[in-house]
């Protein structure tokens, strides 16, 4: 029996097509792995400055396997050395900046052994606001979460309901 070679046009195709396949499993609702929704949506009047105008926020994610020394340690060394403060709990970070009445909706796959996310935000009046917001994440599961940030804080638009996370 012989071996006839395939074409290079089908070969591609077939790439392609698995490729799209392994693309599917890593978005299916069914997948192994741990999803974090999480809207972020700034209010009108968010982060006063002096005069009372609203000002965009700087908004850290941090994927933690615990959310102790998240929940403990200060603003200025969560902002200034996050790798220090929260060692080894911290994952990985990311950093976004909202503007005043901005929405973005992010969909993230969590790192494999991340059971929180922490989000920090930098507002102008420490004192005055809840900067700090813990949610936590299902393992091989899809998590999904809305806040709102706004002159007052972080908050949680599902909280009456009942939904995931807190404020520290």
């Amino acid at each position: 029996m012989s071996r006839r070679p395939i074409p290079p046009a089908r070969a591609l195709a077939m790439l392609a097509v698995l490729a799209l396949l392994a693309g599917c499993s890593t978005l299916s609702p069914y997948s192994k792995l741990t999803k974090l929704d999480l809207a972020l949506s700034a209010g009108e009047r968010v982060n006063p400055d002096l005069n009372g105008r609203p000002s965009p926020v700087v908004v850290r994610l941090f994927e933690l396997k615990h959310p102790v020394a998240f929940e403990n340690a200060d603003f200025f060394s969560l902002y200034e050395r996050p790798k220090e403060t929260l060692d080894p709990d911290l994952v990985t970070s990311e950093e976004l900046e909202l503007r005043p009445g901005e929405r973005v909706e992010l969909k993230l796959s969590v790192e494999q052994g991340s059971r929180y996310v922490g989000v920090l935000a930098a507002y102008r009046d420490l004192g005055e606001a809840s900067w700090r917001y813990v949610v936590p994440v299902t393992a091989k599961e899809l998590t999904r979460v809305e806040l709102k940030l706004d002159q007052k804080g972080i908050l949680n638009a599902g909280e009456l309901l009942g939904k995931a996370g807190y404020a520290r």
